[in-house]
């Protein structure tokens, strides 16, 4: 099956589901506004430019057939490269006349559902927000060689960085390569030397690489999002961060074990949590959020008011396990036997971590000279 087909089919197969949720809300059509609902529905469909909000294009669907609603300055290219093949029909509004005449148009005298709050139209974000999670088989395609990607523009990039560089020169060579595969950068975090340990968000400053660096990247690319770290230290890494990256690679092993369906954060946290207990760093996980669901969205909370989600099938996590200045992060997918990592090492040190039986393959720090 070609990758148009099998896009393709999975299109339509989300068309069945959105038509089973127009049934049960006994509504005619429903209106798809939310960037990451059409980029869910059209499996991928990306926007290039500059957009004011109420001109970006949306999705018009009966559960049946489908269609692009935009503005004619987007059709040609809608058509060309993202929606071909596709199955897609169009409705149009000129951008002289604006998104809301059309939509007015649509839903006169209907009763149609939407993912943006309208008067007296139902809301489908708490239908749909669960339907998001597991991954078709083309979009766990497009998952993985985002995957490849972004673990090579961070390993490229560690590699190639010099001693005394910026952590906002790192972030622009991290961006070059994102760039460079077709993707996009939604955010960078370089941290040299400790900053990692102060803030555990650390973005990226002026302050120069001396002794290592970790970096951080979330890239997005067909509405998908990959995240993943990795460290490179110059000279042998001292007792103490070495003693606190093995800590945080024994819980990215520990998190990815946990990563079954009907898991939750919770479950992983705990688990690590028995992994630290009597250690110098027994309260580390206190300081940050474990992990979040991802794909379609970058970060997805997965334990709201104490409140756990259970992981499902084919469902994409971001795991990041940090211990002081050391971080451990990569994308997996959920699977009954545990987790599928996307984001693995290429031609990059890693150790291998063994959890119940399953050997898993976590990166390591990178010693240069």
């Amino acid at each position: 099956m070609s990758d148009t087909a099998a896009r393709r089919a999975d299109i339509d197969a989300k068309q069945e589901v959105l038509a089973g949720i127009l049934r049960d809300l006994g509504c005619e059509a429903a209106i798809l506004l939310v960037p990451a609902h059409i980029a869910w529905f059209t499996g991928g469909m990306s926007l290039r430019g500059l957009y004011a909000e109420a001109e970006r294009p949306g999705v018009w669907s009966n559960g049946r057939t489908r269609w692009l609603v935009c503005g004619n300055a987007d059709t040609q290219r809608l058509f060309d490269e993202e929606l071909d093949g596709l199955g897609f029909m169009l409705k149009e509004w000129p951008w002289a006349g604006g998104r809301a005449q059309l939509l007015g148009d649509l839903v006169a005298g209907k009763k149609v559902a939407s993912d943006r709050p309208f008067p007296n139209m139902p809301l489908l974000v708490d239908r749909l927000r669960p339907e998001l999670r597991p991954l078709y088989p083309s979009d766990r395609e497009q998952l993985r060689d985002l995957g490849r990607v972004v673990a090579h523009a961070l390993e490229a990039t560690a590699r190639g960085l010099s001693r005394g560089d910026t952590e906002q020169e790192v972030a622009g060579q991290l961006a070059h390569r994102v760039f460079h595969h077709g993707a996009e950068v939604h955010s960078v975090s370089v941290a040299a030397d400790d900053r990692g340990a102060k803030f555990r968000r650390s973005g990226f400053s002026g302050a120069p690489v001396d002794t290592r660096c970790t970096l951080q990247l979330t890239a997005v690319r067909g509405g998908l999002h990959v995240t993943a770290s990795r460290t490179v230290c110059f000279g042998q890494p001292d007792d103490g961060f070495r003693a606190a990256y093995e800590a945080a690679s024994k819980l990215a092993a520990v998190f990815r074990s946990a990563s079954k369906p009907a898991g939750t954060v919770t479950t992983a946290v705990e688990s690590g949590y028995q992994l630290l207990k009597n250690s110098p760093f027994e309260h580390e996980w206190r300081l940050s959020t474990a992990g979040y669901g991802t794909g379609w969205v970058a970060a997805d909370e997965l334990r709201r008011a104490a409140h756990d989600e259970p992981f499902v099938d084919r469902q994409p996590i971001v795991w990041q396990p940090r211990v002081q200045a050391a971080a451990v992060v990569d994308t997996v997918v959920v699977g009954p036997y545990g987790a599928d990592a996307m984001t693995t090492p290429d031609g990059w040190p890693y150790k291998r971590v063994s959890i119940a039986g399953r050997a898993y393959d976590v990166p390591e720090v990178l010693v240069r000279s």
